[in-house]
């Protein structure tokens, strides 16, 4: 008995310490991801898809897949099970979602464009056990 004890325990032990390892990463891309923005904020970004422009454009894309770990995962079961928000989807999805469009802004940045037009976002699950996704970004990137 006192050996199953002990190994529910470091069970228990090592899930918290990768749960740890994995928030601090999650934390660590949502800061770097924030500092871009700010720094990419010049460049403007508009969703209508029948607005013109005398300027010449390009086609921007990117694409961005990103998986959460197998601690968020497992924890995204439980509440699947119980029902509610899997808050640890929403989070993988609004990261690889913003990342995208940080990179879509910076293949904007490489052309001299200061305004996308008609972004476009696709998202993607991808993975048996649905733990990765996947965001393509595409735009008309314009010098204004």
């Amino acid at each position: 008995m006192d050996a199953l004890i002990g190994k529910v325990v470091i069970f228990f032990v090592l899930f918290l310490i990768g749960w740890g390892f994995g928030r601090h990463t999650e934390r660590k891309h949502f800061k770097a991801l924030a500092e871009q923005e700010q720094r990419l904020a010049y460049i403007g970004i508009d969703t209508n898809r029948f607005k013109t422009s005398d300027a010449t454009g390009q086609l921007v894309n990117s694409n961005v897949v990103l998986s959460h770990d197998y601690f968020k995962y497992v924890i995204a079961s439980i509440q699947n099970f119980l029902g509610g928000r899997l808050t640890s989807y929403e989070s993988i999805v609004e990261r690889t979602r913003r990342e995208a469009v940080v990179r879509l802004k910076l293949e904007a940045e490489k052309i001299g464009a200061t305004h996308i037009m008609g972004l476009r976002l696709s998202t993607t699950e991808l993975g048996m056990q649905g733990g990765m996704v996947e965001v393509f970004a595409y735009g008309t990137a314009v010098k204004k």
